[in-house]
């Protein structure tokens, strides 16, 4: 036998000993009940020896059932707040080149910005000429003020990014989440489809996915007495000196809370109260709301907990917090968030709280902020909640903390800090979105699939193997025993790779198990002709494989062609099966040219050796 002989069937070895290791921790994967399978049941039976337990086949959705969801994007949301900013922006500006005016706000439904001066001309050079690239100066303004706005061009691009801004936060959480193999797309407009293999909770993907996690640091505008006026409005809320006694009236109510003041005094302030919080939504925009000016104060909603005597938490109830309406800082600049534990509280030991640290821009920003308004109160606004509003009490830079609102058990507390540190790391959608349709895969049919699915692969290739056998009797014997080791290095690749099996990978990976017998029936029926022009058998094997040998890589190579453009520009299902024709493609020449040849050259190596073809 030649030297590369030996080479070659060392390579075999290798592979194969490499593939079997690879598909262990698929075997144990597979040998547990379905509801175990993602759990600490699976990562305990995966040998130390083998390799990371995530390194498994994976189902699709069609085969172990899950959660289908369509969401959309709130584009005109995103373009509202992108507008606001801006104006935010052009006062900070102006301000700093010294140009007079008077306000800076959004008008005409979020779209544009609207600049009150007594010097238009002066005011509209300036900002054009820092933001002339992306705005423009519509000539329809009042007398007195000037107007900017977004070019078309611009907001179709921004409205895009929001878009793919979403689609990649929420391929963060579940990243983040641990979810096995997620499909995750863009769809026509602004929807982005999701499918949760093996997920079987859709209220907490519902809650964790269309959680819009935009954090907001507000100052509390303690000093204005706006609320007060409600107090011949609104009937008082029942209480004693130990504070407010639930349940509250039907409708609401209004109490006081001493709060205080940067200068050093401190005073009653108003703030209204009641059991739920939509039943205080609309206390406040029947009450509050015309008696509001949105450009200066808006109003948040916090959920407070009323104690027992013994120091039990047993109710809740919601309140309202006044607050300067600019936003002095965003969840944009937290770096990182996790679940700590305050000891802060005597009643509260190790109450878990949501520790976050900020950028290096966003500890300037931080820092800047605190120290301009110490002694106020900053409120945390998340997702439209005031989590907590402490005093400012010194500078604060990069690191901080959100207290969650009482009332719960601490294990909830945990729960729920955790969800939102999940959600805070893996980012803020830039807008909110909606679940727009929801489809659960029912346990039931995922099985009956997976069954008739590898049914249908085993019988075919039982058929494949049986025909070579009967037709090339030992030849088809070696093809066989390639045929098999195709079917297992195709397997432990997409192991390795952490590919989704779907149905149409099934069907991908009977097709390639085809592939795999055309070639060898292509070597077998060129090694008979070998020897029906009378060539000696070991002869006949060499110049059978030699002058095959571009035939089969031409077939497989435009066949391989066809599946990467699949992968490229398919989707979903039309995905799953091109990779899996790609690796058996792949592995189809491996065992067709090099393993059954090796084979071959064995049991020809003697002159006067005889084959069964």
């Amino acid at each position: 036998m030649e030297r590369s002989w030996y080479w070659r069937v060392a390579l075999i070895a290798l592979v194969t000993l490499g593939s079997v290791y690879l598909l262990v921790p698929s075997w144990f994967y597979f040998r547990l009940p379905p509801d175990q399978r993602n759990g600490e049941a699976y990562e305990k039976s995966v040998p130390r020896w083998a390799p990371e337990a995530k390194k498994h086949l994976n189902l699709g959705l069609d085969l172990q059932g899950g959660i289908h969801l369509a969401m959309g994007v709130d584009v005109d949301r995103a373009v509202k707040a992108k507008v606001a900013r801006r104006g935010d922006e052009i006062a900070d500006y102006l301000k700093s080149k010294n140009v007079p005016f008077t306000e800076s706000r959004p008008v005409e439904a979020g779209r544009r910005v609207e600049v009150k001066t007594a010097s238009p001309d002066q005011v509209r050079s300036t900002v054009l000429d820092a933001y002339d690239r992306e705005m423009y100066s519509p000539g329809d303004a009042p007398a007195g003020s000037v107007l900017f706005a977004f070019k078309d061009q611009v907001l179709r691009e921004f409205q895009a990014k929001a878009v793919e801004q979403a689609e990649k936060v929420i391929r963060n959480r579940i990243d983040k989440w641990g979810v096995t193999e997620p499909d995750i797309k863009r769809k026509a407009s602004s929807q982005i489809q999701i499918q949760l293999p093996g997920f079987k909770d859709p209220g907490k993907a519902k809650e964790l996915l269309g959680r819009t996690a935009q954090l907001e640091f507000k100052i509390c505008d303690d000093e204005n007495p706006l609320l007060d006026q409600l107090r011949t409005a609104v009937p008082q809320c029942p209480g004693d000196r130990n504070g407010i006694t639930l349940p509250l009236p039907e409708g609401g109510c209004w109490t006081v809370e001493p709060v205080e003041l940067p200068s050093g005094g401190s005073r009653a302030s108003t703030m209204l109260a009641a059991n739920g919080r939509p039943e205080l939504e609309k206390l406040v925009q029947d009450r509050v709301s015309p008696l509001l000016d949105p450009q200066k104060n808006v109003i948040g909603i916090g959920e407070h907990a009323v104690s027992t005597a013994q120091g039990a938490l047993s109710a809740r109830y919601y309140r309202t917090y006044l607050l300067r309406a600019k936003t002095e800082l965003t969840g944009d600049y937290i770096a990182d968030a996790f679940v700590s534990a305050d000891n802060s509280d005597p009643l509260q030991r190790n109450r878990p709280v949501v520790a976050f640290r900020m950028t290096a821009e966003g500890g300037r920003h931080m820092d800047r902020l605190t120290s301009e308004n110490m002694r106020r109160r900053m409120a945390t606004v998340l997702d439209d909640k005031v989590e907590t509003a402490p005093y400012i009490q010194g500078r604060i830079s990069t690191n901080g903390q959100i207290t969650l609102g009482s009332g719960q058990n601490q294990q909830r507390q945990y729960e729920e800090a955790n969800d939102i540190a999940l959600v805070l790391k893996a980012g803020a959608l830039p807008a909110p979105v909606t679940i727009s349709e929801e489809r659960t895969v029912g346990a039931t049919l995922g099985p009956e699939l997976v069954k008739k699915g590898t049914l249908a692969a085993l019988i075919g290739l039982a058929a494949v193997l049986v025909f070579m056998i009967v037709y090339y009797r030992a030849s088809g014997l070696i093809a066989d025993v390639a045929l098999v080791l195709n079917g297992l290095l195709v397997l432990a690749s997409m192991a390795f790779i952490g590919s989704t099996l779907t149905l149409p990978g099934i069907a991908g990976f009977v097709l390639t198990l085809g592939m795999a017998v055309d070639a060898n029936v292509l070597i077998n029926e060129r090694i008979r002709e070998e020897l029906r022009e009378g060539r000696t058998v070991r002869q006949a094997v060499q110049q059978g494989y030699q002058r095959v040998f571009w035939t089969i890589v031409d077939a497989h190579v435009t066949t391989l062609v066809a599946g990467v453009v699949l992968m490229q520009y398919g989707s979903g299902p039309v995905r799953g099966f091109a990779v899996t024709l790609i690796i058996g493609l792949v592995w189809s020449m491996f065992t067709s040219i090099v393993v059954t040849r090796a084979i071959m050259e064995f049991f020809t190596r003697r002159e006067t050796a005889r084959l069964s073809v």
